[in-house]
């Protein structure tokens, strides 16, 4: 019995239809759909005041937010951050497809886990759904509708 998922269809060197890099220096590029949302506009209160300028960005680990033609980072200090719309989260998202607690980026040495804790609408990388997986520069994160990307400033 053959069942329809929600899961974006796969894109890339192994498929008929390749990814392009056309589009790889925009600040949150993303596969175009009428239900994605840049996510700065969403940011609760407390989260957005922790946000800083790209221009101000010291060394180390981002998540970076867009709305149009603005971006802001949110600097990834602690060894685990949590992702979702509950008031515990580090990185509050106010928007009723994402979970309270929808992911969680750890820290393990130098480089970050992404893993989904078990999101009603999944956490997504690059448009592929995970699990668990790790980062790196420039990957784009959707968390339900909403989109962010993680970047490393050297």
């Amino acid at each position: 019995m053959a069942t329809t998922t929600p899961f974006p269809p796969p894109a890339g060197p192994f498929t008929a239809d390749p990814i392009s890099d056309a589009g790889a220096t925009d600040a949150l590029a993303s596969a175009p759909s009428e239900a994605t949302l840049d996510a700065l506009a969403l940011l609760d209160h407390s989260t957005h005041a922790r946000t800083i300028r790209p221009r101000l960005a010291l060394r180390g680990s981002y998540l970076a937010f867009g709305d149009g033609d603005e971006m802001r980072l949110i600097p990834l200090d602690d060894q685990i951050t949590h992702i979702g719309r509950g008031a515990d989260a580090q990185v509050r998202l106010e928007e009723h497809h994402v979970s309270r607690d929808h992911a969680i980026l750890v820290r393990h040495g130098s480089f970050f886990r992404l893993l989904d804790n078990r999101s009603a609408n999944g956490t997504f990388l690059n448009d592929r759904r995970i699990v668990a997986t790790n980062l790196t520069d420039g990957d784009v994160i959707r968390v339900g509708p909403m989109v962010m990307r993680y970047l490393e400033v050297r």
